[in-house]
Formats: structure tokens, sequence, C-alpha cells
């Protein structure tokens, strides 16, 4: 007996406009991806100043770099304004009366020195700093003091002993190389080598050496760029360091 063929079904009509669905997704998980980076930008006033507090006092060996806040987002800058109040608590730095009257009585005691530019003073968070100018100081590629320099050393002495702070004495270079024919073999000890000089000079004068230590950094750390001889001038420092804590 014959089998009876079965009718054939008619074909199912094509849907031409699957893709659609494929597209619709990827356009929402677009929006969202987009949605979760806008949230991830958009970081409030108080958790940025406590993280740009943190980040100060992290970086308090490197002085003058806060964070700023801008209208287009936030960026690393190098100030040289007031130190920054201890981490989390928001508020301003509240300054001792003995940091400000050290300041006070070192802008009299050095008016000249200031005037002329033989030492600059500067506020950081960790005290005051009182830098030698390397070329008023020292003479090129030397380690002992230059002669007549004694006096203002006199003064600077007098102002540490009207506190009891400890002090820290660092030495600091351009980033020329040392000369071939000096025995010093780099900046880093011809920086140290000029920063214990200045210690041992200080110690002489009267101010106990156990409140003072000295330090190298050799070119590690300049305070303007060494592309320009004025840069580099301003690098050849001593910086005599009172240790001042804000409250």
């Amino acid at each position: 007996m014959a089998h009876k063929k079965k009718p054939e079904e008619p074909e199912k009509p094509v849907n031409h406009e699957r893709w659609l669905l494929t597209y619709s997704d990827m356009i929402t998980l677009l929006m969202v991806f987009f949605v979760v980076l806008y949230a991830m930008s958009s970081v409030s006033s108080a958790k940025f100043t406590a993280l740009a507090e943190s980040l100060a006092s992290a970086f308090d060996g490197l002085p003058g770099i806060q964070l700023q806040e801008g209208g287009g987002g936030h960026s690393v800058i190098q100030s040289p304004g007031p130190p920054r109040p201890p981490p989390g608590t928001g508020a301003s730095p509240r300054v001792s009366p003995k940091r400000q009257n050290f300041v006070e009585k070192a802008t009299s005691t050095l008016a000249t020195e200031i005037r002329t530019g033989m030492i600059q003073m500067n506020t950081e968070a960790r005290g005051i700093v009182l830098s030698l100018t390397g070329d008023t100081f020292f003479r090129p590629g030397a380690t002992e003091l230059a002669e007549g320099t004694m006096p203002s050393i006199v003064k600077v002495a007098e102002l540490l002993e009207s506190v009891k702070q400890d002090i820290v004495v660092e030495g600091h270079t351009d980033a020329s190389p040392v000369d071939r024919d000096s025995p010093l073999r780099s900046n880093l000890l011809l920086s140290a080598t000029r920063a214990v000089n200045v210690v041992e000079a200080l110690d002489l004068i009267g101010i106990d050496k156990r409140r003072m230590s000295a330090t190298g950094f050799g070119d590690i750390k300049p305070s303007r760029p060494n592309d320009t001889a004025e840069g580099r001038a301003y690098n050849r420092r001593v910086d005599i360091m009172i240790l001042f804590p804000t409250e």
C-alpha cells in the first residue's frame, strides 16, 4: 500500500529585523557603561578633600605638592602655600605661636641676607626652611664655607639657639656633573659634605649637635628646572630645616 505524501509545510517568513534586538541590547549596555563611568567620576568634595589631605601627608617629603580641584577634574600642582591640615580633619592648619614668632624674628635678623638673596626663607608642612645660596656660601665645586660668610652663619645660629626644635640640614646641587679633577665622585657626595660642614660650623658656634642631622640629596630634589642657568643657581643650596610640626 502506497504511503500518502504529507503535504509540504509552507516556508516560514524570514524575520529581517532580528538584528534590532542585538542592536538595542548593545545600546543598553553602552548606556549602562557610561552611567557607571559618570558615577565613578563624580567625586564629592568631602571625599576628595580627605584624599587630598592623605596624599599631602604621604608626600610630606616633597614640599609644595598638593591636590587642586578644578572645573574639569583634579590635578596635582606645585604651590608655596601654607601647610595642609592633618589628614581627615578638613580644618585649616593652625600655626603655633613659636613658629610664628620664629618667622618674625628670622625676617628681622636676616633682613639683609634675605633682601640680597643670600638666604631664602620658606614655610613647609614640616617647619621653616632657611636656604643658603650655594653660590654665595660655597665656591664652585668646593665643600668648605666661603670666606666672609661666617657672620651670616652666626646670625642663623642665634635664631636656632632661640628655639629647641630639631634641625635637619639638607645639601642640594644642580644636575651638572662634578669636575673630573675633583676628589668628589658625585653630586651626592658634594651635597652631603656641604651639609656636614654647615652642621659642624653651627656646632662650633654653640648649637647642640644632638639637635642636628645632615643629609645629602645631590640633584634629585631640584627646586627649579635645571634647563636654565637661573634654575641651576637656585638648585645649588643648603637647606636648614627647623622642624615645627603643625598643630
